[in-house]
């Protein structure tokens, strides 16, 4: 297969694509995708992080975008991957198929269960997570599409700042999980300590699980392809189309941020714009020249509380790039690119 280096089996079985049309229907099970790329230890935390839950995935599908042989090395070292899931495939790969997007459209190719979940390599799952979400998802049945799971622990967003933008009209309302109609999306954190499944417009990045015949279908944009700041909200927009979407608080688990592998700060910036105002175009329904307007309020609002940043030394430079970003971003916008 072009443009795949490795391709193993880490659990002995044979290596088989997933369903094709006119297959039987899929089981009853859970398939994981994992995408990575030159962070083994990252890796390696999660997997012993799989291998306590209640729930044995049917399959594993780790697709790795490393450009050496560390995280597969790491993979051979570590505990019986029987623990990770029945069936655990490995493959390393290069050239267009990297790049999350990309990577994700390459697992489902190996997925045959009717619920796929994804997670991010720095993901740390606390006892239980994977079970919960599949129970919701059976539960509530097939008006569902996906669920996604509490992350706790890091650091979270600035509920003043977010407070701050409400009073400033920068979004309407502070409703966790909503995607506004000014280009931003609420955290889930104003959830608070709620235990109850919400229903929302986006689905967190990074912990989520999905029907698989309606994400198959739909793909990730491979537009987002690097590390596509709002990858995730763009598919969430599209999917929540074809039914709801629900977070499961009492499905819980670590997020801590790994710094490698992401963009300067000249490319966060510029993404920060251009990616959400592709992303405010395409998905938001029945779009309008006033949504186009407070799209530009807020996010020129939001442009100007970085500011505030600068004083700090620290920090300074870091948001002057990032403030050269957004505003390359605004030019190529405005020049249609």
């Amino acid at each position: 297969m072009d443009h795949v280096v490795v391709r193993r089996s880490l659990t002995g079985g044979e290596i088989c694509p997933g369903r094709a049309p006119g297959d039987p229907a899929p089981a009853h099970e859970v398939s994981i995708i994992i995408c990575t790329r030159e962070r083994a230890a990252s890796l390696g935390r999660f997997l012993d992080s799989l291998a306590r839950q209640d729930l044995r995935p049917a399959r594993l599908v780790i697709v790795d975008a490393s450009s050496d042989d560390g995280t597969e090395r790491m993979l051979a070292e570590r505990g019986d991957p029987a623990s990770w899931g029945r069936d655990v495939w490995y493959f390393r790969i290069d050239g267009p198929l990297r790049g999350l997007t990309r990577q994700r459209n390459f697992g489902l190719r190996w997925v045959c269960s009717d619920l796929v979940a994804f997670f991010d390599d720095d993901i740390v799952l606390s006892p239980g997570c994977l079970g919960v979400m599949e129970n919701v998802h059976r539960l509530i049945g097939e008006g569902l599409v996906g669920v996604g799971a509490r992350m706790e622990g890091g650091k979270g967003p600035s509920h003043r700042l977010w407070r701050v933008r409400c009073a400033l009209r920068v979004v309407a309302s502070l409703k966790p999980g909503t995607y506004q109609r000014s280009g931003m999306s609420i955290p889930w954190s104003f959830l608070g300590s709620s235990e109850a499944v919400t229903d929302g417009d986006y689905l967190p990045g990074g912990a989520t699980m999905w029907r698989t015949d309606v994400i198959r279908d739909l793909g990730f944009n491979e537009a987002f392809a690097g590390y596509g700041q709002g990858e995730d909200l763009e598919f969430s927009l599209r999917a929540r189309k074809k039914g709801r979407l629900v977070l499961a608080p009492a499905a819980r688990l670590r997020h801590l941020h790994e710094d490698g592998g992401r963009p300067d700060n000249f490319r966060l910036g510029y993404m920060a714009i251009h990616n959400r105002y592709l992303i405010h175009r395409d998905g938001l329904e029945n779009r309008s020249w006033r949504d186009v307007t407070w799209f530009v309020y807020a996010w020129g609002i939001d442009t100007l509380m970085m500011l505030r940043h600068i004083v700090i030394p620290s920090r300074s430079v870091s948001v002057v790039q990032q403030l050269g970003g957004r505003l390359k971003a605004v030019l190529d916008l405005v020049r249609g690119k």
